[in-house]
């Protein structure tokens, strides 16, 4: 009878045991699937275009705060003579706590969210603010994820562009490689390298000459009287400077004095004065430049003066044949000639040519 009641014992202890096994694994469940907690719930549908990489029992978060997890996931079934809606592919049913329902409104979205660059995805409400809570069943807006979206495009353009600067760099080796171009001559050509060491040389040298005083530059960096110059050059600049704040000089004067100023004013107003008479129509300056009469006049003076260099050209008229008739310069030179020798020949003899007769009655 003892060893009777021994065994009943121990499978007692044993079916506690299987029982306390099963209610731990049970909260573990419970824990990992997002529906650890005890409190009331409530449930919403959404409706996304796709939902890869969600599983059941996803978190569910409102703002970035857990408020529940995925209960289920199954296609929209199509609806006969309906044309089937590409943004409410997936129907989501999302298991909520009911003690957040009065945050979840009407004017909410739903999306998916995915954790990191390549982690795991969940659904993400926006807390709602002005439209009446959803009620239990009611669908709740869904929006597709734009992110991911677009770092999927840019990352498979990033490596499009990654597949075609490695094929540049590896033409580019080749090239090295081969001795062409200038980076594969100066690692691969000796006679460029001959070269380069050549020059490197020459600078070498260059640098010695300059720090022994040698030649130009040599002399610009070690002589004395270069820099003497160059500061006494800065003096005389540092005096200039103190007598054009002295007000010293012409441009002192120009810079300082008050009545250079009102001088340079009064002359610019003038000016101003004489152009505007002139625009005007004023003065003699003013008719030159708006008389229309005026220049008429000129213009016809212009065409006379021209009309008569044209008779005097063509030996025309009086003046034309004095300018142009060789004869008439021949005679007006042997007239002078005799004119000459007549005034000559009354300097030497004045009685040959004046006669005094006296008559008496």
């Amino acid at each position: 009878m003892a060893q009777q009641k021994q065994l009943t014992w121990s499978d007692l202890r044993v079916g506690m045991l299987v029982l306390v096994g099963m209610f731990v694994i049970a909260v573990g469940i419970f824990y990992v699937t997002g529906a650890g907690t005890l409190a009331a719930k409530y449930r919403l549908r959404t409706y996304l275009p796709e939902v890869e990489g969600l599983t059941i029992g996803a978190p569910v978060r409102l703002d970035g705060v857990e408020i529940g997890n995925v209960d289920a996931i199954r296609m929209n079934p199509r609806q006969p003579g309906a044309t089937l809606d590409r943004a409410k592919n997936i129907e989501l049913i999302l298991r909520i706590e009911k003690r957040y329902q009065d945050e979840v409104r009407t004017d909410s979205e739903a999306k998916l969210i995915t954790e990191g660059l390549l982690g795991n995805r969940y659904v993400s409400i926006k807390r709602g603010l002005s439209g009446p809570p959803l009620q239990a069943e009611a669908e709740l807006k869904g929006v597709e994820e734009a992110a991911i979206k677009n770092i999927v495009e840019r990352g498979a353009d990033l490596v499009q562009n990654l597949n075609e600067v490695s094929k540049q760099v590896k033409e580019m080796t080749e090239t090295i490689k081969s001795g062409k171009g200038t980076l594969g001559k100066i690692l691969y050509d000796e006679e460029a390298y001959r070269r380069l060491n050549d020059g490197l040389g020459i600078f070498r040298q260059l640098a010695v000459d300059a720090q022994q005083g040698k030649g130009t530059l040599g002399k610009l960096l070690g002589s004395d009287e270069i820099y003497q110059k160059v500061n006494s050059a800065a003096a005389r600049f540092d005096t200039l400077l103190a007598d054009i704040q002295g007000q010293k000089g012409t441009i002192g004067k120009l810079i300082y004095d008050t009545a250079t100023y009102e001088s340079i004013k009064s002359f610019t107003a003038r000016g101003n004065a004489l152009l505007a008479d002139v625009d005007a129509g004023k003065g003699t300056l003013g008719r030159l430049a708006k008389d229309d009469a005026l220049y008429v006049r000129m213009r016809d003076a212009a065409a006379n003066i021209e009309s008569v260099t044209a008779k005097m050209n063509s030996t025309q008229g009086t003046a034309g044949k004095f300018f142009t008739d060789p004869q008439l310069y021949d005679n007006m030179t042997g007239l002078s000639g005799d004119l000459r020798l007549l005034i000559g020949e009354f300097r030497q003899n004045p009685k040959k040519f004046l006669r005094v007769k006296f008559a008496v009655f």
